[in-house]
């Protein structure tokens, strides 16, 4: 297991007293285009948290979904073999600066290609100790500097805020930037549409 084990104590004594970390599902329109255009056979939510992500993208029966989060008892084994696809939305913020090298080497070992977003902002969220829960805080250069050295050349991606550092790890085919778009506006209907919907 990679990381800090009191700051996964941490995490595990949150999850168990609160709904915590679900934040992943607000990237579900940003998300599904990439996935879908890349249909990837098996996903990992790496850093799952209580999230329903996966069953958020509605990636079809074909996809075996996988979880892994060693602060929730219920998906701390890691998973075996390797993932087509590896997502890991707002999570390595909350990873001490001195163990992502190895929670990296950890994420990579896992997967052929993947989405990672980090938060560049603060939380709102204390840790015990007073320091914020984002406990490494840097701009989306270093990000890109960081995770690229595990993953090689990395392309961004669109997120729901400004204070996100998203990436994916391949290049999209020649001729995907129209039927990227074409999913997109599709998401945006979609997700406008709900937000009419629950007024």
């Amino acid at each position: 297991m990679a990381g800090n084990a009191d700051l996964i104590e941490h995490y595990r004594q949150t999850h168990s007293q609160q709904v915590y970390g679900n934040t992943s599902v607000k990237y579900l329109r940003f998300l599904r285009p990439e996935i879908t255009l890349l249909a990837p056979r098996s996903v990992i939510d790496y850093g799952c948290g209580q999230s329903s992500l996966l069953e958020a993208l509605a990636l079809g029966p074909g996809v075996e979904l996988l979880r892994y989060d060693p602060a929730i008892p219920r998906f701390a084994a890691r998973p075996e073999g390797i993932a087509d696809l590896l997502v890991c939305i707002d999570v390595l913020e909350h990873i001490e600066e001195r163990d992502l090298d190895d929670v990296l080497s950890d994420m990579r070992k896992l997967c052929r290609e993947a989405i990672i977003v980090a938060d560049t902002a603060p939380a709102k969220h204390l840790l015990e100790d007073g320091r914020n829960s984002h406990v490494t805080l840097q701009p989306n250069a270093w990000w890109q500097d960081k995770i690229s050295r595990h993953f090689g050349q990395l392309d961004p991606i669109k997120t729901p805020r400004r204070t996100r550092a998203g990436f994916r790890t391949w290049r999209r085919k020649p001729g995907d930037a129209q039927a990227y778009a074409w999913l997109r506006a599709k998401e945006t209907l979609a997700y406008v549409a709900g937000r009419i919907a629950r007024r």
